[in-house]
């Protein structure tokens, strides 16, 4: 395999090959847990070995009728419990007080000061409204 195809292989399962078995396993790892999940024999190194492992293995737990093909319905209901995952740690961390139920206060974004802040930031001209021109303004300085 040339340089350039197992640069893209490894960033590849750095960045989510390896994310499905976790989340089969009931887990949420940053970057660094992945790696050491797929480094199977703990060397600090991910082989071709390991990383086709890691590959098969993901690809198995999509398979869920076991005949060596993904079809659309397994790809949907994979992304599905994917998401399903990761709405349930957010919800998890976001419910501050442990009811079950998500509040306003408990939601991130902009709200109340932040709303005022946002709108000192990015209202230049004190108006109270943010026009086109002013919300451009503001993509621009977070682009760079």
């Amino acid at each position: 395999m040339n340089r350039p195809v197992l640069a893209a292989l490894a960033a590849a399962l750095v960045t989510g090959l390896a994310a499905p078995v976790a989340m089969a396993a009931g887990e949420h790892r940053g970057k660094a847990d992945r790696i050491r999940m797929l480094d199977l024999n703990g060397d600090g190194q991910i082989t071709r070995d390991e990383a086709q492992t890691a590959i098969s293995a993901r690809f198995a737990a999509a398979d869920t009728d076991g005949n060596g093909a993904l079809s659309q319905a397994e790809m949907t209901a994979r992304a599905q419990a994917r998401a399903a995952e990761r709405v349930a740690q957010r919800f998890a961390r976001l419910d501050a007080d442990g009811d079950g139920q998500l509040t306003e206060s408990e939601l991130p974004g902009p709200r109340g000061d932040r709303i005022e802040r946002l709108f000192d930031r990015v209202d230049a001209n004190g108006d109270d409204v943010l026009s086109a021109d002013e919300l451009q303004s503001m993509r621009a300085r977070h682009s760079r």
